[in-house]
């Protein structure tokens, strides 16, 4: 399905227009880079280049070279602490420090860098060109940036890049983890629906289904093809890449990041916190983190489906969830994030109310409509050990406290409902998350 990035068009699902708003995702040479900004961007004099060490040496200084006829600030982030940069705000004020003047901000990177990119552009109007290394996440064109601040994973809407230019050649020869990671990642997209239709069924939020199609039919190409990944094959990496591209162009249809973020997502994020938290290097890679999270969200799933409308209503009358308790227990995990995790808290309870109003009522259509469209774990697993991605938390991380906590207690760091809210109301998540811990 073809989707006009620049300009605004009516949906055939859910009938209302939408506009993707990036002016153009090209993919190109790194040498040719200055004819793609003279003729993409145009009017620009002062460009400010966000790099690492490692993406200054990978195309960073060559693009320097390239575009020196510009008026070119380099700002080159050293990691503080830590071994590689990680989206941390402190990032942030370095970069606001040279930002005077600058009408173009040239991401070079994955993640991290993409995301304090786009923090910056929003936050000073400045359109985002995003060269990416490593087909890695579908950050490059969506309209979230994720960072942390005061030691709470925050996602906040921002502009997308406004253009997007991508040498094949420089991706297809991404460290494996990197290329691994994207692909671990793009598997969330069917669970994070899956758990956007269970949310707009309970609370009513807009729900629509292109982003859902678009991010299915650029999953074909390449989800039974983990091996040819691992062997870089240039074909299945470029479709890779355009299948993640299309899931951050599926956050601004949804105009949130419902469709490609669900209960998978707390659970990279909540170990992302920990390890911030704990002055420690982060478990994984983001994307391979996702991954253990979606095998997570496929054991829920598969545990939920056997169950009746009846049986629901029972289990959720039956059980009285001490919330008092849930929060001690997160902010004594998270002390410093103390202010911020309760005033999400709070709000999150307020939506709990409603699921459990309307859970028993609604099953019957959440069945069928969002545990339609999820995969099996047998399939999640095949999928990921074809590209030698972790499957397990166990393989990324040793604590067993700490994975029982992320699963049990990540459902409170964002508002939104998940299929860990959906499995916990009704009394069952903490069993399913002692099993997955014993068995695997």
């Amino acid at each position: 399905m073809k989707i006009p990035f620049d300009k605004k068009f009516r949906c055939s699902f859910c009938k209302n227009f939408h506009n993707v708003g990036i002016e153009n995702v090209k993919y190109g040479k790194l040498k040719d880079i200055e004819n793609f900004i003279k003729k993409e961007v145009k009017s620009v004099n002062k460009i400010m280049i966000i790099c690492d060490y490692n993406t200054w040496k990978v195309a960073g200084r060559e693009i320097n070279e390239r575009i020196k006829k510009y008026n070119l600030i380099p700002v080159i982030l050293k990691p503080k602490k830590e071994k590689r940069i990680t989206a941390k705000y402190e990032y942030v004020e370095e970069i606001e420090k040279n930002i005077n003047g600058v009408d173009l901000i040239l991401t070079v990177g994955t993640g991290s860098i993409t995301d304090l990119g786009k923090l910056t552009g929003n936050r000073y109007k400045i359109p985002v060109l995003s060269f990416p290394t490593a087909p890695s996440m579908n950050g490059y064109t969506s309209p979230v940036s994720a960072y942390i601040k005061d030691g709470v994973k925050i996602t906040v809407p921002v502009s997308p890049c406004k253009y997007v230019y991508i040498d094949l050649d420089i991706i297809s020869n991404a460290p494996e983890e990197l290329i691994k990671a994207g692909y671990a990642d793009s598997l969330a997209k069917c669970f994070a629906n899956a758990d956007w239709k269970i949310s707009s069924i309970i609370t009513g939020e807009k729900f629509c289904p292109l982003p859902l199609k678009i991010v299915s039919e650029a999953e074909k190409k390449y989800i039974n093809k983990g091996r040819l990944l691992l062997k870089r094959d240039k074909k299945v990496i470029k479709n890779l890449m355009e299948g993640l591209n299309l899931g951050g162009i599926s956050m601004i249809i949804a105009g949130s990041s419902s469709p490609a973020s669900g209960g998978e997502h707390l659970i990279s994020h909540f170990l992302d916190m920990y390890a911030c938290m704990k002055n420690i290097e982060p478990f994984a890679y983001h994307g391979l983190q996702v991954g253990t999270g979606v095998f997570i969200s496929s054991l829920i799933y598969e545990n939920l489906k056997k169950l009746s409308e009846t049986e629901i209503e029972n289990m959720i009358n039956k059980n009285r969830i001490d919330y008092e308790k849930k929060l001690k227990e997160l902010t004594f995990i998270f002390p410093k994030s103390r202010v911020v995790l309760e005033e999400i808290f709070n709000k999150k309870i307020k939506v709990l109310n409603k699921l459990r109003e309307k859970l028993s009522e609604k099953w019957e259509e959440i069945k069928k409509k969002a545990f339609s469209i999820v995969y099996y774990p047998d399939e999640i697993k095949k999928f990921l050990e074809s590209a030698d991605c972790p499957v397990h938390l166990k393989e990324i991380c040793e604590n067993k406290n700490l994975i029982y906590n992320s699963i049990v207690l990540s459902r409170f760091i964002r508002e939104r409902i998940t299929i860990l809210d959906v499995a916990d109301e009704i009394g069952i998540l903490e069993e399913i998350t002692r099993n997955y811990i014993k068995n695997e």
